[in-house]
């Protein structure tokens, strides 16, 4: 089976935002990219000279193969193979000693990207950013306490108390949205004055809370407007069946659409709530970032995940060796990449209008609806032999227009600015 195979057999609603996420990739501008030291370590906690060289060459060939493309690196769990933890007790977070520790092994991380990416004519530069994590977590306190003020049956004293928890909240809220800008702003100031810099970000653990890694490097790639988030994964990609069980009872999962129903069970759906969230985060955003997610167990292969030839490969039946995570149901989406909820038949009268006379679908030329679908979403759009004529965003639901056949001939179903004509 080759992966236009699979993506027509188990992905058939979301091939669209998936090729059209996969063609983009090549053309990415700013990437963030984040590993986990355990990534680049032995397991004694020493460096893993061979990894640690190849991650740096790979990173500096994803640079150079396409003009005035940026990559930001967020680093995560360096704390755990500090030298200092092979033999001591953790301190405590709130102590002098932890504060010590980490700044000592966030300079000693900095230092080895510097000298390491020197070589290349990249400039790498160490930012200790600690605040740019909970915007999610916040939003859930947020919405918890809201929910206890305008509850019927909490006492008043309760209210109170969650009225002054919730004021505190949306300013510490606040705070943390400022903490993302000024990252931001900094990073593009770097990308501005230096061209050949690389933001070694590092994820300060005595902030991030119960954040995963994926999740603190989505707020970092929203923060930013990045183009595509990478996470370098000790577990490998994903697969919607153990292929070490069944070898060849499923093909392997190398697609997720955060925007439709998890194809995993619960127990391995839990595993993966952090990369799922991250991956929900950025495609979800206002403008849709790609995440993919990498194997660490093989060669570092970063930069072939943007390459054109890959990308060509892939879209012609190759395999990929990454997962992707898209989001078909982005409003931001062209309306052609967006998952496709029902379909409209209609007769050769509505068609000739819309493809000859660049019109709108009116009720009129409506024969047949299929599927169960809401106002705003995405619809295909076929004459009565099933020839695709478009696609187009329904101003009524399937139940809506149900209700209206045999009506008003001129309702306007989909306009003609929501619409994208393929006949003709």
């Amino acid at each position: 089976m080759t992966f236009q195979e699979h993506l027509t057999q188990e992905f058939a609603q979301s091939k669209q935002a998936i090729l059209f996420a996969l063609g983009n990739l090549p053309g990415a501008k700013t990437i963030v990219v984040n590993i986990g030291v355990n990534s680049l370590v032995h397991d004694t906690g020493l460096l893993n000279i061979r990894n640690f060289k190849n991650f740096i060459k790979d990173i500096s060939e994803l640079i150079n193969a396409q003009q005035n493309r940026h990559v930001v690196i967020v680093v995560s769990d360096y704390l755990k193979q500090a030298k200092y933890l092979q033999n001591h007790e953790m301190p405590s977070k709130n102590s002098g000693l932890y504060s010590a520790l980490v700044a000592l092994v966030q300079n000693d991380l900095a230092n080895l990207f510097s000298d390491e990416f020197s070589e290349y004519s990249l400039r790498a530069i160490g930012l200790p950013i600690g605040d740019a994590d909970n915007h999610s977590e916040h939003n859930k306190t947020i919405k918890t306490l809201e929910t206890i003020v305008f509850s019927q049956a909490k006492s008043s004293e309760t209210k109170i108390e969650a009225i002054r928890a919730l004021l505190n909240s949306k300013k510490t809220a606040s705070k943390k949205s400022s903490s993302l800008k000024k990252i931001s702003e900094t990073i593009r100031g770097l990308f501005r004055h230096f061209p050949r810099a690389i933001p070694i970000i590092m994820e300060d653990p005595t902030h991030t809370g119960n954040l995963g890694d994926e999740e603190f490097a989505a707020g970092i790639a929203i923060a930013i407007n990045a183009d595509a988030l990478v996470a370098i994964s000790q577990k490998g990609m994903l697969f919607t069946t153990d292929p070490g069980k069944k070898k060849g009872s499923a093909a392997p999962f190398y697609c997720y659409d955060s925007g439709r129903k998890s194809p995993f069970a619960k127990a391995r759906q839990q595993a993966l709530a952090k990369k799922i969230n991250a991956a929900s985060l950025v495609n979800g955003n206002t403008k849709p970032i790609p995440m993919l997610l990498a194997a660490s167990d093989r060669p570092f292969a970063i930069a072939n995940m943007f390459s054109e030839d890959t990308i060509a490969d892939i879209c012609g039946g190759a395999w990929p060796k990454f997962t992707l995570f898209v989001d078909s149901g982005n409003p931001a989406l062209p309306i052609e990449a967006r998952h496709i909820s029902g379909k409209i038949v209609i007769d050769k009268n509505a068609v000739k209008a819309l493809v000859d006379e660049k019109g709108s679908l009116l009720l009129a030329g409506v024969v047949e609806i299929a599927g169960e679908f809401d106002a705003r979403q995405v619809v295909s759009i076929v004459d009565q032999a099933g020839v695709a004529v478009g696609v187009g965003v329904v101003g009524h639901s399937a139940q809506e227009i149900a209700a209206l056949m045999g009506g008003d001939a001129a309702v306007e179903l989909i306009s003609r600015d929501k619409m994208r004509v393929s006949a003709g």
